[in-house]
Formats: C-alpha cells, sequence, structure tokens
C-alpha cells in the first residue's frame, strides 16, 4: 500500500478552489499531457457528490488503464473522497481536502492506493509509479493554483492544455 500527499497554498476563497474539484473531469486537465488522463462523469449524483461515478483513463507509465471511480464523501468547501470501484487497483482512494487560511485556502491532495499483482506490483511502484504519482499530483496542485490565483476559469486551463470538458 502506498500513501501520496501533496499541499499547496492557494490565494482563492475556498469555494473557489472546491468549485473547480468538485468536478472530476478538471482533476484530468491538471495533470501534465504525458499522463494523459481523461476522465468522463459516468453516473452524476447531487451536483456530482456521494455516489456520482466517473470513468478515469490513460496511459500510466506506458500503460492504458482504465477503472471506475465513486464519490463516497463530499463536504462543501470542506472535503471530497473517492474510491476505486473496479479496475487494476487492489486499493485506489483519493482525498481532497479544502482548509481556509488567512488569504485563501490550504488544499491537500491525497491518494492511497495499492497496485494489484502482488509483489511484482510492489516492485514496480516502488521503481516507478509512486515517482510519477508524486510529480502528477505535486503538478496538478500547482497548475490549479495557478490558474487560480490568476482568476482563470477552469475552461481557460483546459484550452491551454490542449484537452476538451
Amino acid at each position: 500500500m502506498t500513501k501520496v500527499s501533496r499541499s499547496v497554498d492557494i490565494s482563492a476563497p475556498v469555494a473557489a478552489v472546491f468549485a473547480y474539484y468538485a468536478r472530476p473531469e478538471h482533476i484530468a486537465k491538471s495533470f501534465p499531457a504525458d499522463v494523459s488522463i481523461r476522465v468522463t462523469p459516468v453516473k452524476v449524483k447531487d451536483n456530482f457528490g456521494v455516489g456520482t461515478i466517473f470513468r478515469i483513463s490513460g496511459n500510466f507509465g506506458g500503460r492504458e488503464l482504465e477503472w471506475d471511480n465513486e464519490t463516497t464523501e463530499y463536504e462543501d468547501n470542506r472535503l471530497i473522497k473517492t474510491k476505486a470501484i473496479n479496475g487494476p487497483f487492489k486499493k485506489n482512494d483519493i482525498a481532497v481536502h479544502f482548509q481556509p487560511m488567512q488569504g485563501g485556502t490550504k488544499l491537500t491532495f491525497e491518494a492511497d492506493y495499492e497496485l494489484g499483482y502482488g509483489l511484482l506490483g510492489a516492485a514496480i511502484d516502488k521503481l516507478k509509479i509512486k515517482k510519477e504519482v508524486e510529480m502528477g499530483i505535486e503538478k496538478s496542485c500547482s497548475m490549479v493554483k495557478r490558474y487560480l490565483e490568476n482568476g482563470q476559469p477552469s475552461g481557460a486551463m483546459a484550452a491551454e492544455i490542449g484537452q476538451g470538458n
């Protein structure tokens, strides 16, 4: 089992940061192009709240993968948690925390995952996957910080990155 966490302070109100992350497809737009993540809503519940299912697909470490995540916790302007409900992981839980601070928001993005494939999966994770997950989360947080602090909407970010909605 591997846990990765990154935090960033964003000079934007909690509501603005939360609104960005409340739409799962926005997260894919903030990752580097070489990761090539695609997020597609499958079943939307209560404005992307608990019970929403979305499909994640893309090229991860040179390998095409696809799985569905379900939103398991959703507290306005405070917390979004999701978990994989199928796919290549034994476990894949994501938590995004939003904490108000003077002048903005402290965003913490956490991934808690375990690859399948037993000892081989653990070795691949140590040698390659964990570093890619760390880099992807760090770049994603930095990209969201840059756009929200510049007052640009998520659509502007998607256009610059060259990805659709």
